[in-house]
């Protein structure tokens, strides 16, 4: 891609992208790339937890919901979870469906290289689809077992010591990629929507609590202190599986002046 070619930072929705695909249009489009659909997802108990006390996740939704996420993942270029989350859950991130196992690319957000390099994403028959995006951070030992696997790894800007989500979607955008689908944890979603790269989120919402001050919710982060700076949703749908409940949102875009 021409490099004097720019990023618009516009945030479009699935039916615009199918309109903004109209050949009619081509004269419009020319010298323009879409960022990257961002697409947030959690599992949750009915007060908010992602994870006991102790980090045990696996499983908080049911089986029927967890088909659903394995046919979202289907529809997105590539899946993204922060470092935390491959360190406690070692996933797959491999969509399964009626008896197979594939895979997309496969992002992990780690700023200083703490990958466990026996990790599953790092070692599996899909490590090819793997990329690992760090930052200047990480140990060069660590940066080189990496690339020795035959993982992609992609250095990206800092900003405030942690990934620079804007530069993310630039790198991902080069990558071809056109649709990210966010499965955690709570930082990472946290530091998605304070950087406002997020378009939908969903959250599957189970029938049970979990409770405990120190049990992880699903945004952490900092939060806010008035409400008046709450994130905006807007076009809710609602799916049932069996007694877990789906709801998904658009992120509704703050009014720039």
């Amino acid at each position: 891609m021409h490099e004097s070619v720019k990023l618009r930072w516009r945030q479009y929705s699935l039916d615009e992208r199918s309109l903004l695909s109209n050949p009619d249009l081509s004269g419009f489009l020319l010298g323009v790339k879409m960022k990257p659909m961002v697409f947030v997802k959690a599992a949750m108990s009915l007060d908010g937890k992602i994870a006991t006390k102790t980090g045990e996740s696996q499983w908080i939704s049911n089986v029927k919901s967890r088909e659903y996420v394995h046919q979202l993942r289907a529809e997105y270029d590539a899946i993204c979870v922060g470092v935390q989350t491959v360190i406690l859950d070692n996933p797959r991130l491999t969509i399964r469906q009626n008896g197979n196992e594939s895979s997309h690319y496969r992002m992990v957000l780690d700023t200083r290289g703490r990958i466990p390099l026996e990790c599953n994403l790092l070692n599996d028959a899909f490590k090819h689809l793997t990329i690992v995006f760090t930052t200047e951070l990480i140990p060069k030992e660590i940066e080189e077992n990496i690339k020795s696997k035959g993982v992609k790894l992609i250095k990206l800007k800092l900003n405030n010591n942690r990934i620079d989500l804007n530069d993310w979607l630039i790198e991902s955008e080069k990558c071809g990629i056109t649709s990210i689908f966010v499965e955690g944890g709570g930082e990472v979603i946290a530091s998605m929507l304070k950087a406002e790269v997020v378009d939908k989120i969903a959250v599957a919402i189970a029938p049970i609590i979990i409770g405990g001050k120190d049990a992880k919710g699903f945004v952490a982060g900092d939060g806010i202190e008035h409400l008046k700076d709450a994130i905006q949703l807007e076009n809710p749908t609602i799916k049932w599986f069996d007694e877990d409940c789906v709801l998904e949102y658009n992120i509704k875009k703050r009014e720039r002046i």
